[in-house]
């Protein structure tokens, strides 16, 4: 059991967590889908909305810049995970959307998670996992004003 410093920084510990959690997920999905997508390529999957997203929707979710997310986006696209459909509320703008392929690389990146949690919770144990879960969903709200 490793232990921590009582003055370690919670973001310092979540960021580990994440880092580990994400590079893990990283390792496996490299291998099964594009060996070019990186950890900032999955902020396209993880904020874009079921009907789709804009690009300034998707930046502003994500803690970036338009530009960047938009680099990702064509990036995404030129992989076929995503693609760029007008928007049917304002004909003037466009929305990013899961093609086929997408959906089939977030189900594998859903098997893969599911995976993870699973060594999550056997090195945590069943009800600790359940903590942990519960009280990373309250953080947000605890957080934000």
């Amino acid at each position: 059991m490793s232990t921590v410093e009582p003055r370690t920084t919670l973001l310092k510990l979540l960021g580990q967590a994440t880092h580990a959690f994400e590079r893990e997920l990283n390792r496996e999905l490299r291998a099964a889908l594009r060996d070019d997508l990186r950890p900032a390529h999955y902020a396209v999957f993880r904020y874009l909305a079921p009907e789709g997203s804009r690009i300034s929707a998707l930046a502003e979710e994500a803690g970036m810049t338009q530009q960047s997310m938009g680099e990702l986006v064509t990036h995404m696209e030129r992989c076929g995970y995503v693609e760029r459909q007008v928007d049917p509320g304002d004909r003037r703008a466009r929305l990013v959307v899961l093609t086929a392929e997408g959906h089939a690389a977030l189900g594998v990146a859903a098997a893969r998670i599911r995976q993870l949690e699973r060594k999550l919770e056997a090195a945590l144990g069943e009800r600790a996992l359940a903590d942990l879960r519960r009280s990373l969903s309250r953080v947000h709200g605890a957080l934000i004003d």
